[in-house]
């Protein structure tokens, strides 16, 4: 169902927030996602105006969009996390700039919407990656598979926990020999330990998942350290999968934040 049905509101705009990277991929890939989203959902053209923005390392900032489209004539905005956990960029840097803004934009409301988790949506997709995978290696029982679970990390304890829900749904989800989650950053278990831990106690089909929505410097980290462990464990074979990216599941999943938020101001 597209949105454009719900969208009646000449002044209402959509606000769709990213984190942001140093890699220019990883901003592409979520600019190329939101302008997918846009293309499929014909309110953004017609009804309203949208735009994206980025917490920080990319452009255009928080601020700027809002800036942008209050220049529009945009009089109500739904702001919606694309993020998928609740860590602190999303509980407190994000509510702080828009509040900021609202100081000195009082003519302008703002609706604040949820980040992904728990959505079912995630672990849906989530499950199909590491079931593709799966095929690939028919030749193997799933019960001779291991799973690797590979998250960005936090220090916030709410986006870990989270992460941990999401990690024990997949867990009860899937046929393996083992799953076992880890890091990149922040937290531990560090993916730089778990990998070769495994491998060394005889994980030899390996999937791995990156849990992200886009790519990046730490998904790219992902893949060159497996294919470097393969290098030292010549018998194991890594299959990395891809992290959960532009799909169809992911848009729909987006599309609901956004009608949460509509529903919300009734």
């Amino acid at each position: 169902m597209l949105l454009e049905k719900t969208m009646t509101d000449p002044n209402q705009a959509i606000l769709i927030l990213g984190h942001g990277s140093r890699d220019p991929l990883a901003v592409q890939e979520f600019l190329d996602f939101t302008q997918e989203f846009k293309s499929r959902n014909g309110f953004c053209a017609q009804a309203t105006e949208m735009a994206t923005a980025f917490l920080e390392l990319s452009s255009p900032s928080i601020p700027q969009a809002l800036e942008y489209l209050d220049g529009k004539g945009a009089r109500n905005i739904l702001a919606v996390p694309y993020f998928l956990f609740r860590a602190g960029h999303v509980k407190r840097e994000i509510p702080e700039m828009l509040e900021t803004f609202s100081e000195t934009h009082p003519h302008v409301s703002i609706a604040y919407g949820e980040s992904l988790w728990p959505h079912p949506n995630l672990i849906t997709l989530a499950k199909q990656r590491i079931e593709n995978a799966l095929r690939k290696i028919s030749d193997v029982p799933n019960h001779e598979v291991d799973i690797l679970i590979v998250g960005r990390g936090a220090t916030d304890p709410e986006a870990l926990s989270q992460f941990r829900e999401a990690v024990e749904t997949l867990r009860r989800a899937l046929t393996h020999r083992t799953l076992r989650h880890c890091f990149v950053a922040l937290s531990e278990p560090k993916y730089s330990e778990v990998l070769p831990e495994m491998l060394s106690s005889g994980a030899r089909n390996l999937i791995l998942f990156p849990f992200y929505l886009f790519t990046g410097i730490l998904v790219k980290r992902i893949e060159n350290m497996a294919r470097e462990s393969e290098k030292n464990f010549k018998d194991a074979r890594i299959h990395v999968v891809p992290h959960l990216g532009q799909d169809p599941l992911m848009f729909a999943t987006l599309q609901d934040r956004i009608r949460e938020l509509i529903n919300a101001r009734g």
